[in-house]
C-alpha cells in the first residue's frame, strides 16, 4: 500500500449526490486553469481534511508566517522535520519551561508521565543530523561578521 506525502498524486470519485452546481463550477474552473487546476483545488481538499481533524479533537495550532518567504524558506517549513522538531519544541516550552530543550530526543506520548530515565536525560545534549544541520544553516552562520 502507497503512503501519501506531499507532492503524490490523488485521484478519488466525485460523489453520486455531488450537486450540479459544484461540478458545474469545477469543470468551469479546470477550463479556465488547465494544468494548473490543482493548485487550486489542493488547498481546499487539505483544508476540508484539517477541518476533519479540528471536529475529531486532533490538536492542530496554526501560526501566521511572514508574507516575504522564499518558496525555500516555505518548503523548508513543509518538511516533516522541520514540523517534528518546532512540535518537540513547543511540547517542551509547554509541558518543561525554564528546563533546558533535549534536541534529537522523541516527543513523549501526551498519556506518559515523565520518569526519572527523563530527569537523568536532562544533562545529556545529542544532536541528529537534522537538527545539526538546522542549527548550522539558523545559527552559526557567522560570514556577515566582520573580522577586522
Amino acid at each position: 500500500m502507497d503512503f501519501y506525502e506531499t507532492g503524490k498524486t490523488i485521484s478519488f470519485r466525485l460523489p453520486q449526490n455531488t450537486p450540479k452546481s459544484v461540478i458545474e463550477h469545477l469543470n468551469k474552473r479546470k477550463n479556465m486553469l488547465g494544468r494548473n487546476f490543482s493548485r487550486e483545488i489542493a488547498p481546499l481538499f487539505v483544508k476540508a481534511i484539517e477541518e476533519s481533524l479540528e471536529e475529531s479533537g486532533e490538536k492542530t495550532v496554526d501560526i501566521p508566517l511572514p508574507p516575504d518567504l522564499t518558496i525555500d524558506q516555505i518548503n523548508w517549513l513543509n518538511s516533516s522535520y522541520t514540523k517534528s522538531l518546532l512540535s518537540q519544541l513547543i511540547y517542551h516550552v509547554v509541558n518543561k519551561p525554564g528546563s533546558p530543550f533535549p534536541l534529537g530526543e522523541d516527543i513523549p506520548q501526551a498519556k506518559e508521565k515523565p520518569t526519572e530515565k527523563v530527569q537523568e536525560q536532562k544533562n545529556t545534549f545529542k544532536v541528529n543530523s537534522t537538527t545539526s544541520s538546522f542549527i548550522q544553516k539558523n545559527f552559526l552562520d557567522f560570514d556577515d561578521d566582520d573580522d577586522d
